[in-house]
């Protein structure tokens, strides 16, 4: 459902003030060259399922930028060059990153001057791939071996958000890739936080920081606060702003979870089955997001918990018969070093991995689009509190739908900026219907 009126699509949100947009050469650090001059288009993107941030630039190469040769010949600008780019939006919130250069392309080319894209990759993303964990990481918790390589194998200079693990685990790199591991390690991670804390973390990339947190984290707004309020309604964006709102979005869109493609995902029930290679005995263990359910069941363990404390109601045929199932051998004994630690368990797949599986489908089951003035405050993983009208009369009036409104997690964002308009496109996902919260922060 689409919600975009002609009175926010006749705003303008004005541009954002470019401050460098500097291309070094992949040989000779001090040839630099600064190609903000003939800017055309800037996009920029994280996600919570993207592992690095990515960019997109387009400029306008004159004919004597470089010792009065072109960029593209005079630096030379071929790939894997860096560039530096910062920008300030019109709340004085700066945006700064530095990206890999991938494969250049010119669009367009006469005589005189030539249209030029730069695909953008984050320097950690590029350093990820020449990278292979040949280590064997000791039987310590999960978030050590993700400081480790974060800060030995990424390189980064970046700010790290690790949430601490309760969970040990002893794993051989195995000739993988950084960014690998760190998924791996994400779907086997548990928070440290206690009774009630599911399995589940994400990994990923801001233009600030690299982030390595559990999904219950997010959704704690203790640990997660509120970074703004939003309302969408059909009054011009800068007049009569509600109170306890930061500001109005030019547009929104919402959707909810598919409940068949989350059923088959095994966001409502899942099972497991481990084979155990020392006994010779397989064993099935089923979680389910649904109370009671599966109360007669040996092999039953208790169900997730949500944002909402319940997950909203869905037809209880779908979580009846577990949808999903998960082979794997029970990883006893793997790395010991003698017999009597052979019985140690290295992993508890059964619980934890499905554990994670769910949550992660869980996390869909709302999803609402929103276009904003630009806002470089804004991350990926950031808690927003967004309402729209009701429906049911005029939406510009003051009462809220109550099932869209509430608290959601941005999942990706996109600044797109151009010499004419800044603006920032935000898809939040939440895990459950209805309104949580109240729009006045704390």
């Amino acid at each position: 459902m689409s919600k975009t009126t002609e009175a926010n699509q006749g705003q303008k949100a004005g541009s954002a003030k470019i401050k460098t947009v500097a291309v070094t050469s992949k040989t000779d650090e001090s040839r630099s060259v600064e190609i903000s001059g003939g800017f055309i288009e800037f996009r920029y993107y994280e996600s919570i399922l993207q592992d690095g941030i990515m960019g997109t630039y387009m400029f306008q190469d004159a004919g004597d930028a470089v010792d009065g040769k072109s960029v593209v010949e005079g630096l030379p600008l071929t790939g894997s060059e860096v560039l530096q780019f910062a920008a300030e939006d019109n709340f004085e919130n700066e945006l700064k990153a530095a990206f890999i250069v991938r494969k250049p392309s010119p669009l367009s080319d006469d005589t005189r001057k030539t249209v030029v894209h730069l695909p953008l990759v984050s320097e950690a993303f590029a350093i990820n791939d020449q990278k292979n964990v040949r280590k064997l990481f000791p039987k310590q918790k999960i978030s050590d071996h993700v400081k480790t390589l974060m800060s030995e194998f990424l390189e980064t200079e970046k700010t790290l958000d690790i949430e601490d693990t309760s969970n040990d685990l002893k794993e051989y790199g195995l000739n993988r890739k950084p960014y690998y591991m760190l998924n791996t390690f994400a779907k086997k991670a548990q928070p440290s936080g206690g009774e009630g804390q599911t399995a589940g973390y994400f990994f990923f990339e801001t233009s600030e920081k690299m982030i390595f947190k559990s999904i219950d984290s997010f959704f704690d707004e203790e640990k997660n606060p509120r970074k703004k309020s939003i309302i969408y309604n059909e009054t011009n964006n800068r007049e009569g702003l509600p109170a306890g709102y930061d500001y109005k979005a030019l547009s929104y869109d919402k959707e909810g979870g598919d409940v068949v493609e989350m059923a088959k995902m095994g966001a409502f029930t899942t099972a497991s089955i481990t084979f155990d290679p020392i006994n010779f005995n397989f064993k099935r263990t089923i979680i389910s997001a649904a109370k009671d359910i599966f109360a007669d069941v040996d092999d039953a363990i208790e169900p997730l918990s949500t944002a909402a404390k319940e997950l909203t109601s869905f037809n209880p045929n779908l979580q009846k018969e577990f949808t999903r199932t998960t082979m794997s051998f029970i990883d006893t004994g793997t790395f010991s070093e003698n017999a009597e630690g052979s019985k140690e368990k290295n992993f508890d797949f059964a619980n934890v991995y499905n554990q994670s599986i769910m949550r992660y489908n869980q996390m869909f089951a709302a999803k609402v689009n929103i276009m904003i003035e630009a806002d470089f405050s804004l991350h990926a993983g950031d808690m927003i509190f967004f309402d729209a009208p009701s429906p049911r009369k005029d939406t510009k009036n003051d009462e809220v739908d109550r099932q869209t409104g509430g608290l959601y997690i941005i999942a990706s964002l996109c600044h797109y900026i151009t010499p004419d308009r800044t603006l920032t496109k935000i898809c939040l996902i939440r895990d459950s219907h209805g309104r949580q919260g109240n729009h006045a922060k704390r």
